[in-house]
């Protein structure tokens, strides 16, 4: 059985309402043509486990067009802008623009093609109409011999890590009707760390998540952890020198042993460091590190961290405002502190 060919829809989060009464008007006319041809709508398309930049990317590389659905907010949209730019690059591929709302000065990549005004309101009659436009012309590419992808090879990774980041954005935690006002704080065994964190937290109006504190049904760690994890937008996660461990070839090595221990931060926090760097992407991490009570040995990081910078979180509470500018960034309401 041959896999359907794929029609990549372009848009503007804000825009998603009225876009899927169109995708869904367009898949219809699909189907009832007989044609093996489905739209592919990054939230819609999306399934939990899967790498979202992997599948964005063969979602690109395997269309025959892109969709794209013009109103302000997607012209000032970076996935949209990339995708439109590389699209037409070459006339030959197929672009059909939608106007869900003119806009000033229409880029010329779009206003050479002949696009569907569906501005202002529209009727059902309308809706059915442009769709039918849409599949013509769709069809009509289709059944032309080797069909070049809408988005150029060499351009794909990057607009498929743009939009990735911006279906995370679009589909972590409930509160996306309005400003975030609730993190998930990551932390090991240092409890003065954490109480300071979570003072500081309460005073800009911020409340944190910690899993150790929430109660409820009898799940494992990890499913509490994924329960609460895949609904925050933002992450704080502290190191502090819990553990202590070294490698083993180094430990091994006569009259070493106990000198190649070096400070860890706990597995977990690791762990879920790691989670939240792919999962928000790492501008809604913030990583605040405590320093040990001494001075020997080395504070050990994992060798993907090399490079990285963390705010050191210490008596001078630089890292307060550090902080709060990373969670105003992130769309915080902070009160004043």
């Amino acid at each position: 059985m041959t896999k359907p060919n794929l029609l990549f829809v372009s848009y503007s989060r804000a825009d998603a309402k009225r876009v899927m009464r169109v995708v869904e008007e367009v898949r219809e006319q699909f189907r009832q043509r007989s044609l093996d041809i489905v739209p592919w709508v990054d939230v819609a398309n999306l399934e939990p486990g899967q790498s979202w930049a992997a599948e964005i990317e063969r979602a690109l590389k395997e269309s025959i067009g892109v969709l794209v659905f013009v109103s302000p907010s997607a012209m000032r949209s970076a996935w949209v802008s990339r995708e439109l730019i590389s699209a037409a690059t070459a006339l030959d591929r197929l672009i059909v623009p939608v106007i869900l709302q003119h806009v000033p000065n229409l880029p010329k990549e779009l206003a050479e093609r002949q696009w569907i005004d569906l501005s202002g309101s529209y009727t059902e009659a309308d809706l059915t109409d442009a769709s039918r436009r849409i599949v013509d012309a769709v069809a009509a590419h289709a059944h032309i011999e080797h069909t070049r992808p809408p988005v150029a090879p060499s351009d794909v990774p990057n607009i498929a890590s743009e939009i990735a980041n911006g279906v995370r954005q679009a589909t972590v935690g409930a509160e996306t009707a309005g400003p975030p006002q609730s993190i998930f704080l990551v932390h090991g065994h240092d409890k003065n760390a954490l109480s300071e964190l979570k003072n500081y937290l309460a005073s800009v109006g911020v409340r944190p998540i910690v899993l150790s504190e929430v109660g409820g049904s009898s799940q494992s760690l990890l499913q509490k952890f994924f329960e609460f994890a895949t609904k925050a937008r933002f992450a704080v996660v502290i190191m502090s020198a819990d553990d202590l461990g070294a490698s083993r070839l180094q430990y091994d090595e006569p009259g070493v042993a106990d000198r190649a221990l070096q400070f860890r931060s706990r597995q977990n926090v690791m762990l879920e460091l790691g989670f939240f760097y792919g999962y928000l992407g790492w501008q809604n991490v913030f990583v605040l590190q405590r320093q040990p009570d001494r001075v020997f040995p080395n504070f050990e990081r994992p060798s993907d961290l090399h490079g990285a910078v963390f705010d050191t979180m210490d008596s001078s509470g630089e890292w307060r405002k550090a902080l709060g500018a990373r969670l105003s960034a992130a769309g915080f309401g902070l009160t004043q502190s």
